[in-house]
């Protein structure tokens, strides 16, 4: 069945909706950007970004560090392309059986077609890289509520073993198998999810539109249905040059402005212009479309929630926040990552994983914790992973001339 929506000029016709579950804090972040040309073999990247949501009522500002892992850039709109169609077979999962696996497993042409991709060589290729990207990347999480602030990280995926890779007891990994972090898996068993016409994401042709959607989507649910960002932001968050005139910032935005229109997704939106800081800034703000609203309805039939409850069930800002990440708890949660990681049936390295807590920045053990699991992912065999991890640990110690780093 096809609609259309009244009274919006130039509105391109809609196909039958297919909606898929993405879990509502993690499609709040901005770390996917364009796809671009980039040179392979280039440095550990690593970028802070900003947002603001809700907690029962109240707004939290929230900074996040995104570490990308070993020699990956940050996730791009081809990546996001990846992601969405995995969070599509995980959401027919749900529905089909009323719980999600943990791994997910799936054969690489499943998701090629699921993401409408074509099934050539350079796509499986790009498929791989995606999933070893994803893996390796990591979080460190600065939450500020009031004077009170709370640090610690994350990961989107466990692990991750592509179809055909020696697993880890020596068997050959038949399917791709995705083991989701606990808040993630916790998460969308929960429905903590907004829910998103995938096929209307496929029908977008402009990078900067993917982007837009994945970002207006999250601020439309949490603000009711209006978003408002600084262009300054975007243009850092997305990895896009920054322009001064207005006229480039609307030759930059405008198209994808209007292809998000024509969908029926974005009623309008405004340039803002403001002094910060001395100098000429421009703040957007956006109105969200009738397609927009029609998936709120969904929203509420489907999970019952509307955007009232904003960010009430936050399990990456709200549960290991609430065990601290400064103090004697927040070091026991990076521990048991170490130990996930590495298996927590090793406990010989124990004492030397406390005291790297003790004395190394999270940042640090987030990005060497990224470079073990991207060499994993590469397929490089490691055969004793504490150890290995101990190394990398010993090379920052003796950067920042700590007792330990020589020590055996």
């Amino acid at each position: 069945m096809k609609k259309s929506l009244p009274d919006s000029p130039n509105l391109e016709v809609l196909t039958e909706p297919r909606y898929l579950l993405a879990e509502k804090q993690l499609a709040s972040i901005p770390l996917w950007e364009p796809k671009k040309k980039t040179g392979k073999g280039q440095s550990p990247r690593e970028k802070t970004v900003g947002f603001t949501t809700v907690v029962k009522g109240n707004p939290i500002k929230v900074t996040i560090k995104v570490l990308s892992g070993g020699n990956y850039e940050f996730p791009n709109t081809t990546d996001l392309d990846f992601f969405r169609a995995i969070e599509q077979v995980a959401t027919e999962q749900i529905q089909r059986q009323g719980t999600l696996n943990n791994p997910i497993c799936f054969k690489g042409h499943q998701i090629l077609a699921t993401a409408s991709k074509s099934p050539s060589g350079q796509s499986y290729k790009e498929l791989r890289r995606c999933l070893s990207k994803l893996n390796a990347l990591s979080f460190e999480v600065v939450r500020t509520d009031g004077k009170r602030e709370r640090v610690w990280g994350f990961h989107i995926f466990n692990s991750v073993y592509q179809e055909g890779e020696k697993k880890s007891d020596g068997s050959v990994a038949e399917y791709n198998e995705v083991e989701l972090a606990s808040w993630y898996w916790k998460s969308l068993q929960a429905g903590n999810c907004l829910v998103i016409d995938h096929d209307l994401f496929q029908r977008l042709k402009l990078s900067l539109s993917k982007l837009l959607h994945q970002f207006l989507h999250a601020q439309f649910y949490f603000h009711h249905g209006v978003a408002t960002g600084w262009y300054a932001e975007l243009a850092h968050n997305w990895g896009m040059k920054e322009y001064s005139a207005l006229s480039r910032i609307k030759q930059q935005l405008d198209p994808s402005h209007k292809e998000l229109r024509r969908m029926g997704f974005l009623e309008s939106w405004e340039y803002l212009p403001f002094t910060r800081s001395g100098k000429k800034s421009y703040q957007v703000s956006w109105k969200a479309g009738a397609q927009w609203w029609d998936i709120l309805q969904v929203q509420k039939q489907q999970i019952g929630r509307d955007g009232d409850e904003g960010g009430d069930h936050l399990l990456f800002l709200g549960e290991p926040a609430e065990e601290g990440a400064g103090g004697e708890e927040g070091k026991e949660g990076l521990l048991i990552n170490i130990l996930d990681l590495v298996g927590h049936g090793d406990k010989k390295y124990l004492p030397f994983w406390k005291q790297a807590i003790r004395d190394l920045p999270r940042s640090v053990i987030s990005k060497q914790m990224g470079d073990l699991r991207e060499r994993i992912a590469d397929g490089e065999k490691i055969r004793n992973k504490g150890a290995y991890l101990m190394k990398l640990f010993r090379v920052e110690a003796k950067k920042r001339e700590l007792p330990w780093a020589e020590s055996k």
